[in-house]
């Protein structure tokens, strides 16, 4: 929807002036940098072939649909039309070499959201180009998600009161519909608005892209985890455009630190002064009859949003919603970081600031990876179980939609979260790892499953009872794999948040058992989940010992080379630094178990030594015996405490025995067992 007067935007003009000559100097590297980002032609061509292919089946779909299920003629059929429309960084002409496209199938009267995942996606999972679908009904914008000659796709569906879909979608076709439908219009439409209420749109696809690479470096680009999305990033760029409109790439780019470093807060309810919303149009609050649009004064909600930032087509809606206090705090972080490198480099030459940051100097130095693991003592881990190849994926993705709970609560759960605790504080890395054996694995199986025999979440039985499809048990069983050559039953995604606590509040206890008990109930709550295919995720604080090494390579950490090895016969003294890594890795691992739902084989006797506390023994505990007896001391307070890290406080609940794996020293606890855990066991310390 195009806007003829656009005289409003002069009133968001900060500055009219242009870039500075440091900032024109600067910008040749970021614009070569822009330039290497662009995908090959052989690559841009197959997306335009992919989505060409997916609008042709989906024409055809709907006039066999109108036939078959609404007895229309052939000739009355083939005048009914539905719509592709591209969205996200495709639209905005972002996307890179391996990026996935968004897309949204506007579908005619009478189309339904059923029609959509009961019949078309069982027809687009018959195609040999399409692979690894499933349906993803329980999202905020329900959505098929696929991969297509090898592009990762994401197709959402709208249907609108009429038998043909115009190019341009009007307030007035969004008239009578449910609110997934105006969501998925909304997102075409919104992408429309941006493009069209931004000055010097080269600049601005600069500028967007480099800050989505940002963002993405960071560990700051995720939705689901409570980032801003795509969209979320769009705006932010687009309002300093509107501010700045007469700025280059470069300039763009040192404004938008410059401008929300100082625009939100990391803590807004606390110092009294609600971060301002960021919006795009004349105003920021429109009465409309398309549902419930923006609106502070008439919303708690909206009033007290931690990241407003709103989408301009209504009814207006903040795009950055789910964004916590954990989120807010980590964002606020990376726009400190980002002013302060432009304030002290961009005076620099560009000569001298590739010399010192990197090929394209500042950008280099702004886009340097986030250091994670290594940096923090502890760690919690999430971990996410599927025995099913299938289900896997659609139960991952729903898992994933909901994380953000865990940290933050529900408005019943708030009070007790891990928020609640303002000396503990996250750091979340929406990355997710996967054992390599388990991907191979599943992957073959995927293989062997007959193509087009169920689709992954879109059969009504949702998680009770069997797979969909009645393959369940082709897809599940074990396939043999690993350097051992043993068979891998079950398949699993691991997170990691580092975890830190203000020392000066050492003497505070963390209980985690409310936290994950409230995660458990939601992640029940999942069409998704399903008894004996799927298993509650398993959540436990680890050190680094207990990081895997498969999620250590992936993401290019290399453990420190210990003192011993390297200092034995060099006499090097070991630095104090080095020191307390090797006592922190030493005592932490034994201070610390990870938990697995995988059963284990082995039960001892509860521990005299930790009254009340199952403590079963394993052929491996001599060995740390003598740091065991640390645990003993004041069980998991002292031993976090000698390690400064948080003191733990004794979690509510009754938890169920704990085994012990001899192979890795960890913890393990059963499927019933992880349902009412207590502190120690949830946390897997020592126990």
């Amino acid at each position: 929807m195009s806007r003829t007067d656009k005289s409003f935007l002069a009133k968001k003009i900060i500055s009219s002036d242009g870039p500075s000559p440091a900032e024109e100097d600067h910008n040749v590297p970021l614009v070569e940098w822009c330039a290497a980002g662009i995908e090959p032609e052989e690559e841009a061509n197959r997306r335009r072939s992919v989505l060409e292919h997916i609008n042709c089946m989906v024409r055809a779909w709907i006039r066999s649909t109108m036939i078959a299920e609404f007895r229309m003629p052939a000739e009355a059929a083939a005048q009914v039309e539905g719509r592709i429309f591209a969205t996200g960084s495709y639209r905005y002409n972002v996307h890179g070499s391996g990026s996935d496209i968004d897309i949204v199938l506007i579908a005619p009267n009478r189309i339904t959201r059923e029609h959509f995942f009961n019949t078309l996606a069982p027809r687009l999972s018959h195609e040999s180009r399409i692979t690894e679908l499933h349906c993803i009904r329980d999202a905020r914008v329900p959505l098929i998600a696929m991969v297509a000659d090898g592009i990762d796709i994401d197709l959402s569906f709208g249907s609108i009161r009429q038998d043909r879909v115009p190019e341009v979608i009007t307030d007035d076709l969004l008239q009578g519909l449910d609110d997934q439908s105006v969501l998925s219009c909304n997102a075409v439409r919104v992408a429309h608005n941006i493009m069209d209420l931004v000055p010097h749109k080269a600049s601005f696809r600069q500028a967007l892209r480099f800050i989505k690479a940002w963002g993405k470096a960071r560990g700051i680009y995720s939705n689901t985890f409570g980032f801003p999305s795509g969209i979320g990033w769009a705006i932010l760029v687009a309002f300093v455009c509107q501010c700045h409109p007469n700025q280059n790439a470069a300039g763009m780019v040192v404004r938008f630190f410059r401008i929300y470093h100082t625009w939100f807060s990391p803590n807004p309810h606390g110092s009294g002064r609600e971060n301002r919303a960021i919006y795009l149009t004349e105003t920021m609050r429109v009465k409309t009859n398309l549902g419930r649009g923006w609106d502070p004064r008439e919303s708690k909600s909206d009033a007290l949003a931690l990241f407003p930032v709103l989408t301009p087509a209504v009814p207006y809606g903040n795009a950055c919603y789910n964004v916590t206090m954990t989120n807010l705090r980590q964002l606020c972080d990376e726009f400190a970081r980002g002013h302060e490198i432009c304030s002290s480099y961009i005076g620099m030459g560009v000569e001298e600031t590739k010399m010192k940051l990197g090929p394209h100097g500042i950008w280099s130095k702004i886009l340097e990876p986030v250091k994670f693991f290594g940096e923090y003592k502890y760690y919690l881990h999430v971990q996410v179980t599927c025995t099913d190849a299938e289900a896997y994926q659609g139960y991952v993705d729903a898992v994933e939609s909901k994380i953000r709970f865990l940290w933050a609560g529900t408005a019943e759960s708030r009070a007790q979260s891990l928020e609640s605790f303002p000396h503990v504080r996250l750091r979340l890395n929406p990355k997710g790892y996967e054992a390599p054996e388990e991907v191979e694995a599943r992957s073959r199986l995927l293989k062997k499953a007959p193509r087009g025999g169920g689709i992954p979440e879109s059969g009504a039985q949702g998680r009770a009872g069997a797979s969909s499809n009645g393959n369940s048990s082709s897809v599940s069983s074990a396939v043999g794999g690993g350097s051992a050559g043993t068979a891998v039953k079950s398949f699993s995604r691991h997170y990691y948040f580092g975890m830190s606590v203000d020392s000066k509040a050492a003497s505070m206890k963390v209980d985690l058992a409310p936290s994950i008990r409230s995660f458990h109930n939601i992640v029940r709550q999942l069409r998704q989940y399903r008894d004996g295919v799927t298993r509650l995720p398993v959540i436990t604080v680890e050190d680094m010992t207990k990081i895997p090494a498969f999620v250590k390579a992936a993401a290019g950490y290399k453990d420190p080379v210990s003192t011993t090895e390297s200092d034995a016969g060099s006499g090097r003294a070991c630095t104090p630094s080095e020191a307390d890594t090797a006592t922190s890795s030493n005592g932490a691992a034994a201070a610390t178990a990870g938990a697995s739902e995988a059963a284990d084989k082995s039960e001892g006797a509860p521990s005299a030594e930790t009254p009340g506390v199952k403590r079963h023994r394993g052929e491996d505990d001599e060995n740390d015996a003598a740091a065991m007896k640390v645990v003993a001391k004041d069980s998991v307070n002292s031993a976090i405490a000698d390690h400064a890290g948080p003191k733990l406080g004794k979690g509510s609940a009754e938890g169920g025995g704990a085994r012990r794996d001899n192979s890795t020293g960890h913890s393990k606890v059963s499927q019933d067992d992880d349902e009412e855990l207590g502190l120690e066991q949830a946390l897997g310390l020592g126990f």
